[in-house]
């Protein structure tokens, strides 16, 4: 599970640059997500055959989806591992505890500076 986890790791990294070059390559135009905020051409702009026509802009939105189902496994993994941490530490500290004799104390004790 933890090589799997790596491996999604370094795949995120790669696609995250991946998808840095293809969004610099890509022309600015009067097209871009820009329009949205009232510029030119507003919302009709950016939804346009014009605007998804490239190739480049197809392969961005297919990079993007992959990098957030990564992103969902990715955290879906992490949070499966701190269970499995947790759920070891309350086992060990419950060990403990029906271990420990009651008179003697659980932390040990430090002698005050001067």
């Amino acid at each position: 599970m933890e090589y799997f986890q790596t491996l999604l790791l370094i795949l995120q990294v790669i696609i995250a640059v991946v998808l840095i070059i293809l969004v610099l390559l890509q022309k600015s135009d009067g097209d871009s997500l820009s329009g949205i905020g009232g510029g030119s051409g507003g919302l009709n702009s950016v939804i346009s055959s014009k605007a998804s026509a490239t190739i480049l802009t197809k392969i961005t939105m297919i990079l993007v989806g992959v990098f957030m189902l990564n992103c969902l496994i990715l955290a879906t993994l992490s949070n499966s591992k701190n269970k499995s941490v947790q759920k070891d530490l309350e086992k060990i500290i419950q060990e403990q505890e029906s271990n420990a004799n009651p008179s003697e104390p659980l932390l040990p004790t430090v002698p005050p500076v001067k």
